[in-house]
């Protein structure tokens, strides 16, 4: 998939990110979350499966007293 930054001509790529999340005013890191990223600019673009299902890893693990976990499903 070709980038979406304006200026940029790279092609995004599979590639595992650790994605940081404010979530009910606590800041989270998630590892290995799965997502197509630009190697020119960095860009990450996330898949609407995927933001859902972080979503409800957030509201699971959201209550606990860690602050990163990784992407399991």
């Amino acid at each position: 998939m070709k980038c979406h930054t304006p200026g940029c001509s790279g092609e995004h790529e599979a590639r595992a990110i650790s994605h940081a999340v404010i979530y009910q005013e606590r800041s989270f890191v998630v590892h290995d979350v799965p997502a197509e990223v630009c190697p020119e600019c960095g860009e990450a673009v996330l898949a609407e499966e995927t933001t859902m299902y972080l979503e409800l890893l957030l509201r699971r693990k959201g209550r606990g007293k860690g602050t990163a976990f990784p992407f399991e499903i």
